[in-house]
């Protein structure tokens, strides 16, 4: 997931700089801009940046309902973490692409479809991380341009994130305050749309099954 300041807890300094996939992983439809942050100080004269927020963007205009990643790279997590996408009751996958750098926004622009992964754990919580097989989709959720950063619904994957944390994505519906879709009302939720864990989850949670 994201490596941003403004939307998601920042990650150890320098700990998204140095990917270990080839880039760009996504080139027809996706590059990542790179900006300074500025350290937080009580001088209000300090400029000097402290570390660099890299987000995904569209590298071209992308109409509603597209396709616009599918990603084969991604292997099981052992646990869960910031950069980690939920893709059932109890696993959790590194992205291991460019697909880290799309951000959160209560008002998004993409989904991420994990319905087309299959894990050889078959839902067992994992000791060692090992590949799985299919591929994560990205799928547009309304006209985007060019240059318009991709972001997706954090809690549309998550039912327990690992760091919840307070948003400024901008959006006119700005949650506020991000947790995973467990602590989320269901008026809230049911004006998104939801992987497919998420869907039973939640079911399971309200008594629908």
């Amino acid at each position: 997931m994201a490596i941003t300041e403004s939307h998601h807890p920042a990650p150890v300094p320098g700990e998204c700089l140095t990917p270990t996939w080839k880039q760009p992983s996504h080139p027809e439809t996706i590059k990542i801009n790179s900006s300074a942050a500025l350290a937080s100080s009580s001088d209000p004269n300090n400029s000097k940046p402290s570390s660099f927020t890299l987000t995904a963007v569209a590298a071209k205009n992308i109409p509603a309902n597209t396709l616009l990643a599918k990603n084969t790279s991604t292997t099981l997590a052992t646990a869960k973490d910031y950069s980690t996408v939920q893709i059932s009751r109890n696993e959790h996958i590194r992205l291991n692409s460019d697909l880290l750098y799309c951000n959160h926004s209560c008002d998004p622009n993409v989904r991420f479809v994990t319905s087309t992964l299959q894990s050889p754990a078959g839902g067992v919580v994992v000791v060692e991380e090992g590949p799985v097989s299919g591929a994560i989709e990205v799928w547009s959720e309304r006209d985007i341009p060019a240059g318009e950063e991709l972001r997706f619904f954090y809690p549309s994957t998550e039912w327990e994130m690992a760091q919840p944390f307070e948003c400024s994505c901008g959006a006119e519906k700005c949650l506020g305050s991000v947790d995973g879709a467990k602590n989320l009302s269901t008026d809230v939720l049911k004006g998104y749309w939801l992987s497919g864990h998420i869907e039973s989850l939640l079911a399971e949670k309200e008594g629908r099954n």
